[in-house]
């Protein structure tokens, strides 16, 4: 089977584009395009790494608002997720944040999408999924996704893309928080409360608290979740500095998977009825900004966080393990004014010290990244401008269990150019390289003769436009990326191995519309194409990737008081996980429907939420195990409730 181009993959996708429902989402959009005439202009941190840049650059970053959490009823970061572009996820346990892993253009596993909360890294230096169960949606400000490859500002694991997570921060002369209760489906319960105020000597403060207990959809799945944190801020003329601090306690009871027999008489059951994974973390945060100069600003943060995990799977004693990981971000950011506009430079260095213990399973591994970046966004004319950048990288691995050590590094690089057409569209192309390096787990477990598994690369091309104006905004982008010594785990081998080459294609189209002040619409659609190109699976398609995906959401407000939200979420069928060779039926598409409804009165706000209304039968997880010659599954919720009452102030 040979490898198609990204022009001939969307071609393929034509008969979907062209459905009934696409059709009448490309005929509102697009004619609205050409009739508007405002642009709205956007920061985003994500684009440079600080707050200071208002240039466009090369390449798609969304922005995800508090008030669009808030308006949707999401209750997990992982809820918000799964409405994006371009974003595929799995879940693994039913809870909904602690082994939830996001995919972006079709790379799976738990370390090829970065995510950040105000910079610093939920990623582990493990198999286990980023630490969304650190993340409150009450302290979030906005979500900013970057798609494709950043390797270059964020190094080491932001292969597919990268979700940025910024946080509420309080704001000089004003106080604000809220308390809020939710009970829903399966005994749960959910409380929060927050409060932020900021005075007029510059010092501010932020303190946020929650406490999650739910018996979730299948046996021994229980969870219970406790969450506080506290920032102390202070600005002054030049600059500013912050600590912040914060504790979590998660606890989870593991249902398992099923097999198919037990699956189809009752996905409620579980197959390991005393499994347990608990973790209890503490995080620290400290960091700030010093003017050096009209133009320039130094900014830094070291970030710590300790995690102590207590899990038992159903055999001797519970397992006790830790998890250290360290980050260091100095950074200098400055613009540098020309006759066109202003350059915006960054020149940085990241460190990420990791260990990570589980002596009853000989896992005793320790490894260092440092590295060396600098980007420059240039304007060579008012309406085009060029984005360029380098990174140096090396990581240093030692496995104290086998008494082995290991070094690498590599140099990557960065090339783009943003071009604005007019007051409203704006065209985009690009170059990226990316990588990964294995992780602790990954280098623990290999084939014979094979001590540290080699450096993951990435090579992508991107073009798109994108749109926007006052009331509406739309962005379409055809993307390809070639990847090389691709880590992944090979279930015949039951090993983590590098893959010769594989490659990833694909289309997304990502689109707003505020009809009138009563309704809003929003639509995505994604094309994802992923094939192994060489070594023994040659020609197959990636597993558990699906090719086409498909958001739609309406906002409806028939009253000033009274909102309404209705979104469905469709996923195309794919093949197993772990179904390397094809040979297997795909898992079935999934639609999901779900429904908030938000009654506001002053500052009291009452809401309620219906999940699954079609009550679709769909799993987190499927796959194929080899050893057990079975399909297995993770159940996910059927039909569920959500009520909430929150009191702003």
């Amino acid at each position: 089977m040979s490898r198609k181009s990204t022009v001939q993959a969307a071609i393929q996708a034509t008969p979907f584009l062209l459905s009934g429902l696409s059709v009448a989402i490309l005929a509102v959009f697009v004619p609205t395009a050409f009739a508007a005439e405002k642009k709205l202009e956007t920061v985003y941190v994500s684009a440079t790494r600080s707050e200071t840049a208002q240039m466009p650059v090369a390449t798609q970053i969304k922005v995800i608002s508090a008030e669009d959490i808030r308006v949707g009823g999401a209750k997990l970061l992982s809820e918000v997720l799964r409405t994006q572009a371009g974003i595929q996820l799995t879940d693994s346990d039913g809870s909904g944040a602690r082994n939830v892993t996001a995919s972006m253009r079709g790379l799976s596993g738990a370390n090829n999408v970065l995510v950040l909360v105000d910079g610093r890294k939920l990623n582990n230096p493990s198999l286990s999924a980023p630490a969304l169960n650190t993340v409150s949606l009450k302290d979030v400000e906005r979500i900013e996704i970057v798609q494709g490859s950043a390797g270059v500002l964020y190094g080491d694991q932001a292969v597919g893309g990268v979700i940025n997570i910024i946080t509420h921060r309080a704001v000089a002369g004003e106080v604000d928080g809220s308390i809020s209760a939710t009970s829903g489906t399966d005994n749960l319960e959910d409380y929060t409360a927050s409060v932020r105020q900021g005075f007029e000597n510059g010092l501010s403060y932020s303190l946020s608290a929650q406490k999650r207990n739910a018996d979730n959809y299948r046996d021994n799945n229980q969870s219970a979740y406790e969450n506080v944190l506290g920032n102390l801020r202070y600005d002054f003329a030049k600059g500013f500095v912050f600590v912040e601090g914060q504790t979590i306690d998660d606890e989870l009871n593991l249902a398992g998977e099923l097999l198919e027999d037990d699956y189809l008489f009752d996905p409620r059951a579980a197959s390991s009825p005393n499994n347990y994974a608990n973790q209890y973390t503490d995080l620290a945060r400290i960091g700030g900004g010093i003017d050096l100069g009209e133009h320039w600003q130094l900014l830094a943060e070291f970030a710590s966080r300790d995690e102590d995990t207590e899990s038992y799977y159903g055999a001797g004693s519970p397992t006790l393990g830790n998890m250290q990981v360290d980050n260091l971000t100095p950074r200098i950011v400055g613009t540098i004014p020309t006759r066109k506009g202003d350059a915006i430079v960054t020149f940085g260095y990241d460190q990420t010290d990791a260990e990570y213990k589980v002596l009853d399973w000989g896992t005793d591994i320790e490894q260092a990244i440092d590295a060396f970046y600098a980007q420059i966004v240039y304007p060579l004319t008012p309406a085009l401008s060029v984005t360029t950048g380098v990174r140096t990288s090396s990581v240093e691995d030692t496995n104290h269990a086998t008494n082995t050590y290991h070094e690498d590094d590599l140099s990557l690089g960065e090339l783009g150019l943003n071009y604005q057409l007019d007051n409203n569209w704006r065209l985009f192309g690009r170059y990226a390289d990316g990588f990964r390096f294995a992780n602790a787990n990954e280098n623990g477990l290999v084939l014979p003769g094979v001590d540290f598994l080699e450096v993951q690369t990435s090579e992508s091309y991107e073009v798109g436009a994108a749109w926007a104006s006052d009331r509406a905004y739309s962005s379409y982008s055809f993307y390809h990326m070639i990847l090389n010594d691709e880590i992944t785990f090979d279930a015949i081998a039951y090993a983590n191995i590098n893959l010769p080459d594989t490659e990833r294609q694909g289309f997304q189209f990502d689109g707003g519309l505020t009809l009138s002040n009563e309704i809003s619409l929003t639509a995505n659609y994604t094309y994802t194409d992923a094939e192994v190109t060489s070594g023994t699976f040659k020609g197959k398609d990636v597993p558990y990737v699906s090719e086409h995906t498909v958001n739609l959401g309406m906002v409806f407000r028939p009253l000033d008081v009274l909102t309404v939200v209705l979104d469905t979420t469709y996923m195309g069928s794919r093949y197993l996980s772990g179904d390397e060779n094809n040979i297997y039926a795909k898992v079935e598409p999934t639609q999901l429907f779900n429904v908030n409804v938000i009654w506001q009165i002053k500052q009291l706000e009452i809401s309620g939420r219906i999940k699954n209304i079609t009550n679709e039968r769909y799993s987190g997880l499927q796959g194929y195990s080899s050893w057990q010659a079975a399909k297995y599954y993770y159940p996910q919720p059927e039909r569920n409730y959500e009520a909430s009452i929150t009191y702003r102030f």
